[in-house]
């Protein structure tokens, strides 16, 4: 009998059963979950549950005194792996070549290569395989470093480049190279991928990338959870890895050491508590914590780990392109003032409350902030705290939970269809406009981002926020729908697809604008006997001269594009202000340091900068600004160009 059948006799034959560990097995039986790859289909997953059901009858149940347990058994969950893949979705494979090493994402960013005779286009290049150098996550003609296997202190530098017809894990050196590492050409003629770690150290070399570090294994581990659910193939790559490691988790490192930076300056303590009322944003925040920590402990306790990621990266983003960008401010004030000790003591909880829910994902570096955050400072205090983030309490929900999360995502969300436009139109984010102009059609919305105008102003850099009726944004946009196939399509209705978007063509701008409006308030809308849902319907808005429009669920958000005079000098305080932060970062000073200003500049610009002086001191947090003319700047200036302006800027520490 085929082997596979001992496999699935596992549920009772792992503890003896009949013969011994019955009680045992009635504890264990049937399993909360069970996971394997999908090839185990027809394999595992099916045997055992043939055997089960035929084993664990009725008469057999009542026989050995087991609960009675209703078909199908013996495992309530069965949790489907997608096999992994290469790039391009083909099945990886060691013999084929075609796969990641897991050191090559865990420990350095290092890949052994046979070496083998051939032609070099170019005098101080390596060559290998397009697809190892796309594994390696390199463009054409980046510095590599090669070492010999043999004496590591052997190293030469070279640029590698792709090249037509090799083989996977094949490298080809010059002459010069081999010489200088003291290697030879491998002498097998036809190397596979799988064979290379087992040629002699004299016949392969090693190539690294020095300008970039391994993501490591909380990188890898995140990848496999948040890609995709685990019952679709994943693509797996280095550049992958990475992409999900910057969307998620650099971000998060990010904001913690901002943080930590801030936090050492202000001696922070997070046991002292310093602040009173919460400020709104304060409070959104929290509440945005405790619905995660709801989500996350609901999708986890359903065997749902994607699931569970999607809302982490939601909360994450939401931390760091919301909650700390319109705080920093606040951290930046002097002394620890009550606004200033709330943002610290948020900002801390809902840091450590991440490190928690993370801690079964990312170990390390949720281990990490916890003992720099919550054991660092409670040893100090002499508080007692679970020694590791692995030995708390998973966390649970602390804040009551308002439909505030709820309003300030539809902010966040006309927020981004405005710089959606500014990119569409090509209108740099520090250029302030005269105004956007937002169309709602759910008065509760329209209300609720009616209070939060300064803060849409504030983003989107404009000078003013107006609320249009549904019918006046035809004054300035012209609207047009199309049919969404895809979605149609899997509604069974590819036919009528066709036919709606001929029908569609015909309506009128006043009719597209209405149906529009009544997707954005209802959800729903008929056109042409056919009832259409927001994801059956694309929307596309045509723009008047000087306006530039984009929309979404939430609404739609006209941009007032044509420029004045006060608008291009505000920008060009902009781009000014921009130039002395950077001067700033590159001069090493700290957060908080005091700096003085010389700027060299004539013309428009100096005027500029004489009118803002004290805007520009108090945003680079100068004690004094010394304008002159370009012949009497500082020698040591540093020369800088402002919106097509030569001049001269100049800061040094107070």
């Amino acid at each position: 009998i085929d082997c596979w059948f001992d496999s699935g006799c596992m549920p009772f034959a792992q503890w003896g059963f009949p013969h011994t560990g019955v009680e045992t097995f009635k504890k264990s039986f049937p399993a909360d979950f069970i996971s394997e790859g999908i090839d185990q289909t027809r394999g595992w997953f099916y045997t055992l549950l043939m055997i089960s059901t035929l084993v664990f009858d009725e008469e057999c149940q009542k026989r050995y005194g087991l609960p009675a347990t209703p078909f199908p058994h013996p495992f309530e969950r069965c949790i489907v792996l997608g096999h992994v893949s290469d790039k391009e979705g083909k099945k990886e494979s060691k013999s084929k070549g075609n796969y990641t090493p897991p050191d090559l994402i865990l420990e350095a960013l290092t890949m052994d290569f046979a070496i083998i005779e051939g032609q070099l286009a170019k005098p101080a290049t390596c060559a290998i395989a397009r697809e190892d150098l796309e594994g390696m996550d390199l463009p054409e003609g980046a510095k590599v470093r090669l070492t010999s296997p043999a004496d590591s202190s052997k190293t030469v530098e070279l640029s590698i480049v792709a090249q037509k017809g090799l083989q996977r894990r094949v490298i080809v050196l010059d002459a010069a190279t081999k010489s200088a590492l003291g290697l030879s050409t491998t002498t097998k003629k036809d190397v596979k991928a799988a064979e290379v770690p087992r040629l002699p150290a004299t016949e392969r070399v090693a190539v690294s990338d020095p300008s970039s570090s391994a993501p490591g294994a909380d990188a890898f581990r995140w990848f496999f959870y948040a890609s995709n659910p685990p019952w679709n193939p994943t693509r797996h790559s280095l550049a992958n890895v990475r992409a999900l490691q910057k969307e998620t988790l650099i971000k998060l490192r990010n904001v913690y050491s901002f943080f930590v930076i801030y936090g050492n300056v202000d001696e922070f303590d997070p046991f002292a508590k310093n602040a009173s009322a919460r400020s709104e944003l304060d409070q959104w925040i929290l509440e945005l914590l405790s619905s995660t920590n709801r989500k996350v402990t609901d999708r986890l306790d359903a065997y749902d780990i994607y699931g569970a990621t999607q809302h982490i990266v939601h909360l994450v983003e939401a931390m760091s392109n919301w909650y700390v960008r319109r705080s920093r401010a606040r951290f930046w004030a002097t002394g620890m003032t009550p606004d200033k000790a709330s943002a610290y003591e948020v900002l801390y909880e809902c840091l450590v409350t991440i490190a928690k829910m993370l801690a079964p994902f990312t170990p390390f570096i949720s281990e990490s902030i916890y003992q720099n955050l919550v054991v660092g400072p409670a040893k100090a205090r002499g508080v007692a705290v679970p020694d590791s983030v692995h030995l708390t309490e998973f966390p649970a929900v602390k804040h009551e939970v308002t439909d505030l999360p709820e309003r300030m995502e539809w902010v966040r969300e006309i927020v981004h269809l405005g710089l959606q436009v500014r990119t569409q139109a090509k209108l740099k984010v520090r250029q302030p406009l005269r105004s956007v102009k937002i169309v709602v059609a759910d008065p509760k919305k329209r209300e609720s981002l009616r209070q939060h105008k300064e803060m849409i102003a504030e983003e989107l850099n404009v000078l003013a926020v107006e609320f249009l009726e549904a019918g006046d944004a035809r004054n300035y946009v012209e609207y047009q729908l199309k049919p969404n196939f895809r979605t149609l399509g899997q509604r069974g209705l590819g036919k009528e697809a066709q036919v709606l978007k001929k029908s569609m063509a015909t309506l009128t701008d006043d009719a597209a604008a209405k149906a529009h409006e009544e997707l954005l308030v209802k959800g729903t809308v008929t056109l042409f006997d056919i009832s259409l849902n927001e994801e059956d319907v694309e929307v596309a808005f045509a723009a008047k001269d000087g306006f530039a429009a984009a929309g979404a669920r939430v609404g739609v958000a006209v941009l007032e594009t044509a420029l004045d005079d006060e608008l291009r000098e505000l920008g060009l305080l902009r781009e000014l202000q921009n130039r002395v932060q950077t001067a700033r970062k590159e001069a090493g000073f700290d957060f908080s340091d005091r700096i003085r200003m010389v700027l060299g500049a004539e013309g428009r610009l100096a005027a500029v900068a004489t009118k803002w002086s004290d805007t520009l001191k108090k945003d680079a947090l100068a004690i004094d600004l010394k304008i002159t003319s370009l012949v009497d700047a500082v020698p040591e200036a540093l020369a800088i160009e402002v919106e097509g302006e030569s001049a001269k800027l100049f800061v040094v520490r107070a």
